[in-house]
């Protein structure tokens, strides 16, 4: 039996307005890698064949120049671009409305150039090899449910948090025997000791660093197309006029799980990750990934 071909999905679309520009081409490896570039390196070493990029239209020279360039000698790589009048049909774009829709309407665009099982990342993030070998596997093996089975890869709080500022995350609630139940969006995480904190109107949460977040590494199979498609409708519906309001992925995912139309089966994360949110979290990510290549991890360049 032929093996299903596996697509890796980058969403590299963000404004990185903390940031203070695009973090999905920032050159943070010590050959001028971006996070992408670590990415596709892992995917292709876990079994991945080809490359969909989600991207702003007004950087595509940029990525052909750089991404493309260096990895289309090994892998296909497509561009797909997130657009703010990708609409439903009848919808016009809000006049104020700057920012991106947001993940679940990046992932829609990559829709007309997925046909099989695919794994979704962030541009901006570096997640490690085993993330990209639990997709592959989970993605590789047949499914026979009832419903759609999707998976995410949960990593620990107190790995994902950043000591330049606060972070937002999703929190991921499981059954005991590891199946997703439910996803919360938490805004303004900070680190605290080895957990983190939030404050808001006078309160303090805190959260325990070992809790699991999702940092947006799912492995999906090409129905969640029709499903983003009906609810994005109605979130433009209800949320037009709300310049601020975004489309996540996550939030979809777990309507999906709630109403028992998919499973999410949740898989470890055991990194290390690292990201970027912050100017002053470029330093820091830099170094670790200077570490992995030092340690043998990646060749130099990693595209080679």
């Amino acid at each position: 039996m032929s093996r299903v071909p596996l697509t890796l999905v980058g969403l590299a679309a963000g404004m990185g307005s903390r940031f203070g520009g695009p973090k999905q081409l920032e050159p943070l490896g010590p050959d001028g890698e971006t996070m992408l570039d670590f990415s596709i390196h892992d995917a292709l070493r876990a079994g991945f064949d080809r490359v969909v990029l989600v991207i702003q239209a007004g950087l595509r020279e940029a990525f052909e120049r750089g991404i493309v360039a260096r990895w289309r000698p090994r892998v296909a790589v497509e561009l797909v671009h997130q657009t703010l009048d990708a609409l439903p049909a009848g919808v016009s774009r809000p006049a104020g409305r700057r920012k991106p829709w947001g993940t679940g309407h990046a992932v829609l665009a990559a829709a007309p150039v997925v046909d099989g099982p695919f794994a979704v990342v962030n541009g901006d993030d570096f997640y490690g090899r085993a993330a990209f070998d639990s997709l592959a596997a989970f993605l590789s093996a047949p499914r026979a449910g009832a419903v759609p089975e999707y998976a995410v890869v949960g990593f620990p709080l107190a790995e994902t948090l950043s000591g330049a500022g606060s972070v937002n995350r999703a929190l991921l609630e499981t059954t005991p025997d590891g199946w997703l139940s439910r996803v919360e969006e938490v805004i303004g995480i900070e680190p605290a000791g080895g957990d983190g904190r939030v404050r808001r109107d006078g309160d303090t949460r805190l959260i325990p660093g070992s809790a699991l977040v999702s940092m947006n590494t799912w492995g999906l199979t090409p129905d969640v197309f029709a499903t983003l498609r009906e609810a994005f409708a109605s979130f433009v519906e209800s949320h037009a006029d709300d310049e601020r309001a975004e489309f996540l992925l996550p939030t979809h995912v777990e309507e999906l799980v709630r109403r028992g139309r998919a499973r999410v089966r949740v898989l470890p994360g055991s990194g290390p990750w690292s990201g970027v949110t912050h100017p002053d979290d470029r330093a820091r990510v830099a170094a670790a990934l200077r570490g992995h290549v030092e340690r043998g991890e990646y060749p130099r360049p990693v595209w080679r």
